[in-house]
């Protein structure tokens, strides 16, 4: 009898054992994307749970984030770190530009494609602002503080010669609506996919204008953005076309993530559509060969399994 529960507690110490392993097995990234209130923290929804249906060994933690640049930044000193970014700020990050100049984002590399951003500036219409030119002598919010929109934002408004005549009010984004609402500001600006859901909900209790940026001035940034157009009828009262630009955005990572784990993401990311289709119509507008727009090689592991499903990926880089 006595052997036989020396037996059994084996067994039992073997089952413990191995169950830790098991749990020691499972990988856990984090997902930063952005606010909570915005359609890029939708997206992340739709990844993890791609990620997570097709890789059930990889656990994901969405992360919110005050923008993009706050990504990119994070991303230098993160471990098991997935982020979103507009591709324009992983070029100057990788080449040490701008408000990236400490350097130290060589390591960054290209996953997957996300439905872009599309600027949208929005004014309350009883401003009497029909252009961006009117905005000189105003206070307005370029975007999100920390946020890609600030710097497009700030792009145009130097390109139009206003960006030293508007007062920028940088305050987070959540609370851009309630300073429109409350004349805090005559408007304020954000990066979003179509529609936004911060201006069907300012839309849907106050005439707004959406302003538009005129094609002298695109011609002028046209290098760093694409011409966009925000359709009539996107959102309440807005029964016209807006000309505005846009961004790619990507989903990235760095060489420190080890390549198992990027090549099973990015196949349960690609293999799991259905799931991050259903979270926003935008997410059905993912197009596999946006892969190569991304600004940044691609990640060995992730690069793995595009050559696996016969994708061709432009030279890599690497």
């Amino acid at each position: 009898m006595k052997r036989v529960w020396i037996a059994v507690l084996i067994l039992c110490l073997a089952a413990v054992f191995a169950a830790g392993a098991a749990g020691e097995e499972k990988v856990r990234l984090i997902l930063k994307s952005a606010r909570q209130a915005s359609v890029y923290y939708a997206f992340a929804v739709g990844q993890a749970g791609a990620i997570m249906e097709g890789a059930p060994d990889v656990e994901v933690t969405i992360e919110e984030s005050p923008g993009s640049m706050v990504n990119v930044k994070e991303s230098r000193i993160r471990e098991n770190f997935v982020f979103t970014s507009p591709t324009t700020l992983i070029s100057s990050a990788r080449q040490g530009k701008g408000d990236f100049s400490e350097g130290g984002y060589e390591k960054i590399r290209s996953l997957w494609p996300l439905p872009g951003i599309i600027m949208h500036w929005v004014v309350r219409e009883d401003s009497g602002i029909k252009d961006l030119k009117e905005l000189a002598g105003q206070r307005f919010i370029p975007g999100g503080a920390g946020s890609a929109g600030v710097k497009v934002t700030e792009t145009v408004f130097d390109a139009l010669g206003i960006k030293d005549k508007v007062t920028l009010v940088l305050i987070d984004l959540n609370e851009g609506v309630q300073a429109v609402k409350n004349n805090r500001a005559i408007g304020f600006a954000t990066s979003s996919s179509v529609p936004a859901g911060m201006i069907s909900e300012i839309a849907a209790t106050m005439p707004i204008r959406l302003l538009g940026l005129d094609d002298g001035t695109y011609e002028k940034i046209s290098g760093q953005y694409s011409r966009r157009v925000i359709p009539a009828g996107t959102y309440s009262g807005v029964d016209y076309d807006v000309n505005t630009i846009g961004q790619i955005v990507g989903a990235y990572a760095t060489l420190d993530v080890a390549e198992d784990v990027i090549y099973k993401i990015t196949r349960a990311f690609w293999e799991n559509r259905p799931v991050w289709e259903k979270t926003h119509p935008a997410m059905k507008l993912i197009q596999l060969e946006d892969v190569n727009l991304l600004e940044a090689p691609v990640h060995p592991g992730a690069l793995r399994y595009y050559r696996e499903i016969g994708f061709k990926v432009k030279e890599n880089g690497e």
